[in-house]
């Protein structure tokens, strides 16, 4: 049977929405992949009235409780001294606590003041967490349940969660079921669609779950196997995903962690091309996707951002005429783009990308979304129309992923072929 644990973040900032919290998404990711069961997630602000009714909730309802937050030294931060009041503990002083912290300090030559003391105040009986100054987190045993308290820096929280908290769940509950997931990165097909694709792959015991999420520009589909060996859930997933790609073929861009730009990489350096781009409307995004990936430089020749008409005639010589006669946003356009990035970087293929972002500048012929790709080699070149919805930088990101899945298709398909069976 699973370990229930909840996980409560605590912060003004959390339920403000000031910041976005990177803590819960990625603890219940951690802890359900090796069979612990997450049931809830709540944001709860620094309240002590509310943390203390939150505490004793899932105290009653949970197996284990994570707590991420409200451990620091200012006015605010209260997890500690609340915690202790709703166990009925006192708050004592940390002596070895207090003495890492007067020498963390001194190490940086920062004068000691009293008020640091607060970050050595904890319930008593509680176990550290290797502690580190301003970081610490803490485990309370109540009535044979775990609460775990850790820090709301996220790099710092992962690294406990990650090195001390999961180790010690499985060293107490070392027979949970397998859980093993994988995530298919989906674009060019709406979720209903995606739905209707893999109806009846869901298995109703359980053993088979499907979620779908939205994730502009991508939908994700993940497939989590739940059984009592890790060689069957692997085994399992593998026939799932022979059948997945079987429904859902080449709009699987990437998998799990990678992203399309990572693909479209990979795909450059096993042909031995390169690639380069001339960007209109989408400012650069293309190039700074390509170029977030480490070591793009042995298949990213370059790209510019040609916005102006000039620009588009100086750097890449689309013909003046043309310009005059068919415009700025028009498949001569993007075709002439994509021949003239191709021709002056010398790299196997050539990007172009030319529309209206918007909210302004659209006509009745040529409304705001209107985008024209083109993609050339030696082969040729081709350019498609889009016309797509939403704000200007949703019209942005949609241009730029568009124009690196052309790639990724040309590469697969090994040539142009793509663009007549989709």
């Amino acid at each position: 049977m699973s370990l229930k644990i909840e996980i409560i973040g605590i912060g003004n900032e959390l339920t403000t929405g000031r910041v976005l919290d990177r803590n819960a998404g990625y603890a219940a990711g951690r802890l359900s992949s090796y069979g612990f069961e997450v049931t809830r997630i709540l944001f709860i602000p620094d309240q002590a009235k509310e943390i203390r009714k939150t505490l004793l909730q899932a105290h009653r309802r949970a197996d284990a409780i994570l707590v991420t937050g409200g451990l620091g030294g200012t006015m605010d931060d209260i997890t500690a001294e609340v915690a202790a009041k709703t166990f009925n503990r006192s708050l004592n002083l940390h002596l070895g606590l207090q003495t890492q912290i007067k020498q963390f300090l001194k190490k940086r030559k920062i004068p000691w003041d009293p008020t640091y003391d607060k970050l050595a105040l904890l319930p008593e009986g509680v176990q550290l967490f290797h502690p580190r100054p301003k970081a610490c987190g803490f485990l309370m045993e109540e009535a044979g349940k775990p609460l775990f308290f850790l820090p709301g820096v996220p790099a710092e929280m992962h690294r406990i969660l990650d090195r001390q908290i999961i180790p010690l769940l499985l060293q107490r509950h070392p027979h949970q079921p397998v859980v093993k997931q994988r995530v298919y990165k989906i674009f060019g097909l709406l979720e209903n669609e995606i739905n209707q694709r893999l109806k009846n792959l869901e298995q109703k015991d359980g053993t088979v779950q499907l979620g779908f999420y939205p994730n502009f520009p991508e939908n994700h589909l993940t497939v989590l196997v739940r059984t009592n060996q890790a060689v069957r859930a692997e085994r399992f997933l593998d026939q799932l995903e022979t059948e997945i790609e079987a429904r859902l073929g080449d709009t699987i861009v990437a998998r799990n962690d990678q992203t399309l730009e990572e693909v479209v990489g990979e795909l450059l350096t096993n042909k031995k091309m390169t690639l380069a781009v001339a960007e209109s409307c989408s400012g650069g995004l293309i190039g700074h996707r390509i170029t977030s990936v480490p070591g793009s430089s042995a298949y990213f020749e370059g790209g510019v951002i040609v916005y102006s008409n000039r620009a588009k005639m100086d750097w890449l010589g689309v013909p003046r005429n043309l310009l005059s006669r068919y415009g700025a946003v028009s498949e001569k356009t993007a075709l002439a783009m994509a021949r003239g990035i191709l021709g002056k970087s010398k790299a196997d293929l050539g990007l172009a990308v030319t529309g209206i972002a918007g909210p302004g500048g659209g006509t009745s012929e040529k409304p705001v979304g209107t985008v024209w790709i083109a993609l050339a080699s030696s082969q040729g070149a081709k350019a498609g129309h889009y016309l797509f919805g939403g704000r200007r930088l949703q019209i942005k990101a949609l241009t730029a992923y568009t124009a690196l899945d052309w790639v990724r298709r040309y590469l697969l398909d090994d040539g142009f072929s793509f663009l007549f069976s989709h």
